[in-house]
């Protein structure tokens, strides 16, 4: 079995070779597919992440989401316990880069958990049946541990795999739903 940090480096070098027409077309579909979904029409608050490079753009969602009029809210990463809260993506909302170079909100009120309808879970590498490579931070597993509400991700196909070929780990948190774009 190869290691979680191999895995990781295929996957980022597959999605950053992938030709612009095939990342537009499949993330096209990502996206319909999404706001098809019954998770997506059933939910109120959605909690997704500001992508960066090579991950699926996350703009075309948080903006689709503001027109639907739901609660956009985004992650806020505490390093010292690997911890995290969503906080609400505002007009007023100040960002900041974060130590790994995302852009995390700085000010407002953190949205408890059991107020959140739907997390747009991120990662690397998927399984239909939901196992999830994520980033290595265990951010996601550990806040997805006791949360209630409804998970999806969106993955390319170069993030697909038949069975997992990495290690899973009792703390990692299958995500329900895993939306494809074949």
């Amino acid at each position: 079995m190869a290691t979680k940090k191999a895995v990781r480096e295929e996957i980022i070098a597959a999605l950053n070779a992938m030709p612009d027409d095939v990342r537009h077309f499949q993330a096209g579909t990502l996206y319909e597919r999404l706001f098809e979904s019954e998770e997506w029409n059933h939910s109120q608050t959605v909690a997704i992440t500001l992508s960066t490079g090579f991950e699926l753009d996350t703009q075309p969602i948080i903006e689709a989401a503001k027109q639907a009029r739901k609660e956009i809210v985004i992650p806020k990463t505490f390093n010292t316990d690997r911890s995290m809260i969503f906080l609400p993506l505002t007009d007023e909302t100040v960002m900041k880069e974060s130590n790994f170079g995302i852009m995390e909100p700085e000010n407002g009120t953190a949205v408890p958990k059991d107020q959140i309808d739907l997390i747009v879970v991120p990662g690397l590498g998927f399984t239909k049946k939901g196992a999830r490579l994520g980033f290595g931070g265990g951010y996601y597993d550990r806040f997805l541990a006791d949360y209630q509400g409804r998970t999806v991700t969106l993955a390319f196909e170069a993030q697909m795999f038949k069975e997992p070929t990495w290690q899973v780990a009792d703390t990692d948190v299958l995500v329900q739903h895993v939306i494809t774009s074949h």
